[in-house]
């Protein structure tokens, strides 16, 4: 039986690189990224450049899904760089995803959209507390990396409204080349494994969901972010917690 043919831009990152070794025995992967060497299934491409990735996009024939990580990760990226490597590139991700009948598209956006809300946590009983940020909540965002984010979770809204392209967007947690989280208290509380950040990806990829916001951290005893969305609607089940460390 052929395997789902599946895409993921800027593969060779941290995250990328642990899907495109992991994913490999539920989809034929291909990849693109400007720091990649061209090879079988992998292209190198600048996507901000519209024909560059139109014509990578095309190159996969009856291809149903995009995984889209490429761009800045800098949370202290630039206004330019933001600019062009995440708002110019995720609105070339969907444009070509509907220019090619791309089924659907797993969008990494990130827990910094609300990052402002760590900025005034709540205090109670002589102690500082984040409250739990579910998605209902406003969007807070930290930084231009946070609102180009904001942007990305936009245009897949209007891909799905307006074009039918089915999308997720995954407000990942704090993914470690790694995979540990015991460095300091923070990293304890967003902790994404790289077990549950698999899991969350298939599961968003297989989810019969047209649009939905899920935040992507394991099981931590102290996080403040809420998953209850994530398990009810796409059946995301965490296996880890950073407090069993």
């Amino acid at each position: 039986m052929r395997l789902p043919k599946l895409l993921i831009t800027g593969h060779a990152g941290k995250i990328g690189t642990v899907l495109m070794n992991s994913l490999a025995d539920s989809f034929e992967i291909y990849g693109v990224d400007l720091a990649a060497t061209p090879g079988e299934r992998i292209f190198r491409a600048d996507i901000s450049d519209y024909e560059q990735l139109f014509n990578v996009v095309g190159e996969i024939v009856e291809l149903p899904y995009i995984v889209h990580l490429a761009g800045d990760p800098r949370v202290g990226a630039g206004w330019k760089s933001v600019l062009k490597n995440n708002i110019v590139v995720t609105k070339n991700v969907y444009e070509a995803a509907k220019e090619h009948g791309v089924k659907k598209v797993i969008f990494a956006s990130s827990n910094h959209v609300t990052g402002a809300y760590e900025r005034d946590p709540l205090k109670s009983h002589g102690e500082t507390e984040i409250p739990i940020i579910t998605i209902l909540d406003s969007v807070r965002p930290d930084s231009d990396y946070a609102t180009s984010k904001i942007f990305g979770e936009a245009v897949a809204r209007q891909y799905y409204e307006l074009f039918g392209i089915q999308s997720i967007c995954l407000r990942i947690g704090g993914v470690l080349a790694d995979d540990n989280p015991t460095k300091n208290e923070r990293a304890r509380r967003i902790w994404l494994s790289h077990r549950d950040l698999i899991q969350i990806f298939k599961k968003s990829i297989y989810a019969d969901v047209g649009f939905g916001i899920y935040y992507g951290v394991s099981n931590n005893k102290d996080r403040f972010w809420d998953i209850s969305n994530a398990r009810d609607e796409i059946g995301y089940r965490p296996e880890d917690d950073a407090s069993l460390f």
